[in-house]
């Protein structure tokens, strides 16, 4: 039962680095895509 409950850790413990990476990932991407706007804006090639 022991080795089953740190198996059930083990996985949750997996599954909040997989979240916690992606959440990352898809932030660093937004501010990326947001710096980049700001960049075309300063350089005059707004809408």
């Amino acid at each position: 039962m022991k080795q089953f409950e740190q198996g059930q850790q083990s996985w949750c413990k997996r599954l909040a680095w997989l979240a916690g990476i992606w959440l990352a990932s898809v932030t660093t991407l937004g501010l990326a895509a947001w710096a980049m706007r700001l960049l075309m804006r300063a350089a005059g090639m707004g809408s």
